[in-house]
């Protein structure tokens, strides 16, 4: 499951679960994630969830012609592939995209030796 979560000077302030094939930032009502900020457009950005045949599952961010912009690691984007721990920022509002299936990877990507012939392991 992917969610983003908002922060404030690092303090977690809200959390929104990514459920739908869309999640939509703006400053009216008929967003998923209202945010009352003036920076913000009234339709600003959405995620959009899509599944290959294959069954994976990738996440993008899509700028909807806002009139300040959408970015990803304080990079400006159009439509951009959100990977997990990346930062978006909506108007001054900051984000941080949590994908657990890209987390499970990324917690056995690093793979020791030890001193046993064919003996490996991974640091959690």
């Amino acid at each position: 499951m992917a969610m983003i979560v908002q922060t404030v000077d690092g303090v977690v302030t809200n959390k929104f679960d990514i459920e739908q094939s869309t999640l939509k930032f703006g400053r009216t009502a008929d967003n998923e994630v209202q945010i009352n900020d003036l920076a913000v457009s009234n339709e600003h950005a959405q995620i959009i969830c899509k599944t290959s045949d294959k069954g994976d599952v990738a996440y993008f961010l899509e700028d909807l012609g806002s009139t300040n912009g959408s970015f990803i690691n304080e990079k400006r984007i159009e439509k951009q592939q959100l990977h997990h721990n990346d930062n978006l920022r909506i108007g001054w509002n900051v984000f941080t995209f949590i994908d657990e299936n890209e987390m499970d990877f990324e917690k056995t990507r690093k793979i020791n030796k030890t001193w046993i012939p064919g003996l490996y392991y991974t640091n959690k």
